[in-house]
């Protein structure tokens, strides 16, 4: 199994984030693309000492984008995995 520190590769602070952090106890990480739903789980639970309930894990394939500034080059946003955390009740990450 590989480090914690290499599975989990940051927390995504978006607004749908922050609502599901508040709301739901849920929290959501972008992780490495080969990793399981349990290697995350393993990670999250070494890395803050809390208990994991539920893993989902998906892919967000890349969009296509052009840049204004170099006269319509085509680029694409990143291709990534991530993984919606799930945490006992009374168990909290604090991200900030």
């Amino acid at each position: 199994m590989k480090e914690s520190v290499s599975i989990i590769k940051e927390a995504l602070l978006t607004e749908k984030a922050t609502t599901l952090s508040a709301n739901y106890n849920q929290y959501v990480f972008s992780v490495d693309m080969k990793a399981t739903k349990r290697n995350v789980k393993d990670a999250v639970e070494q890395a803050f000492g809390i208990t994991v309930l539920n893993v989902n894990t998906f892919i967000v394939k890349p969009k296509s984008k052009r840049d204004r500034m170099r006269r319509n080059k085509l680029g694409h946003t990143a291709h990534i995995k991530k993984a919606i955390v799930k945490l006992k009740s009374g168990d909290a990450i604090d991200l900030a």
